[in-house]
């Protein structure tokens, strides 16, 4: 008989799954995990433990393999009990035990069984289809880099002019100039006295002397004294709350605008509110009697040990006395060890409304 292979199946279904005079294999929620060396990003699963005070028949495994095999309830409880007493002799061998999809079950050192969870199948139907994937991080730019992009796009195109353009311009201007003068060196023998006081200085020869007179040539450029700052002092001046920055290497060109970090987002509020209104369908039951004034004396009788006794009703004709009642199963197993050290034959009934 395959054992682990109903503990699996139940395990998908089941918060808690107990093998009689074994132990019990609890699941717990765990969230979706990001591995930050491989960047790898993991999915919600359950994990596994395992609870060798939970050996309590509840009959589920038992249910299970009666139907699965077609054979009767009491023949599916003597096949685990052999498959258990299989395995724990094979314990005291010093064996390990592997539960396949399950785990690994050991005796330490100090003859105390231990376990070893497989991560090899998720067991929470919610995340069924999702795998395991990797993802590379993001490479952002440096303020540096984004400042040195943004004068590099500023900067004018070079125009490419073709050489063949080039000399066909230069013989246009030879042309233009050559023209007027050869016309000059036909018509200024003919109509200029050549003879008389030529003033060098002007170029003109038809206009009168003109005494030279010197006037000092004003410049066209003015020079301000600007204090200019490297783009690390302008950045170390930005204060904490600073998140965009105009950055500038003079008064005369176009700052530009660096972001320097994101505004943070502000984290989104739960507005989940826990319902307070839960059915106890559970129930820890301790005794059954056929008079309710004798089940009235043990309600009486657990409260004082510091249980929450109660009367969760009849059942086949008897007044059953509970130890604790609890909304799911999970709690009423986690309770079910402390009920038994007080009365070895407490059991868990589920009340259906």
């Amino acid at each position: 008989m395959k054992l682990e292979q109903y503990i699996s199946e139940l395990l998908f279904k089941y918060d808690c799954v107990i093998v009689p005079g074994l132990g019990g294999f609890v699941t717990n929620y765990k969230p979706a995990t990001i591995q930050p060396i491989q960047n790898t990003f993991s999915p919600p699963s359950k994990s596994i433990s395992f609870n060798k005070n939970l050996n309590n028949n509840d009959g589920l495994l038992a249910n299970l393999i009666a139907q699965k095999e077609n054979i009767s309830f009491g023949v599916a409880t003597k096949n685990i009990d052999d498959a258990v007493l299989l395995i724990q002799q094979n314990l005291k061998l010093k064996k390990r035990i592997l539960l396949k999809d399950i785990g690994t079950l050991f005796l330490d050192n100090e003859n105390r069984i231990q376990f070893e969870p497989q991560d090899t199948v998720n067991y929470l139907l919610g995340s069924y289809g999702l795998s395991v994937f990797q993802k590379q991080p993001i490479q952002r730019a440096t303020i540096e880099e984004k400042i040195t992009k943004e004068f590099k796009d500023r900067t004018a195109p070079l125009t490419i002019v073709k050489e063949g353009k080039k000399k066909s311009t230069k013989w246009i201007a030879a042309a233009v100039i050559g023209i007027p003068l050869a016309f000059l060196a036909g018509w200024m023998p003919s109509n200029v006295d050549l003879s008389g006081n030529l003033n060098y200085a002007n170029l003109n020869p038809f206009t009168p002397d003109a005494q030279a007179v010197y006037a000092p040539t004003k410049s066209e450029f003015i020079f301000n004294d600007t204090k200019e700052s490297t783009i690390k002092e302008q950045i170390d001046l930005a204060d904490e709350n600073t998140y965009f920055l105009s950055v500038s290497f003079n008064e005369n060109e176009t700052p530009v605008i660096v972001q320097l970090k994101e505004r943070p987002v502000a984290e989104a509020v739960s507005t989940y509110v826990e319902s307070t209104n839960r059915v106890l369908k559970y129930h820890i039951i301790g005794g059954c009697f056929s008079s309710k004034n004798n089940a009235r004396k043990m309600v009486r009788k657990l409260k004082k040990a510091g249980f929450d006794a109660s009367i969760v009703g009849q059942r086949k004709g008897l007044w059953t006395v509970s130890y604790n009642s609890f909304a799911t199963r999970r709690e009423a197993v986690s309770a079910l060890a402390n009920a038994q050290d007080h009365n070895t034959k407490a059991w868990i009934l589920k009340q259906s409304f």
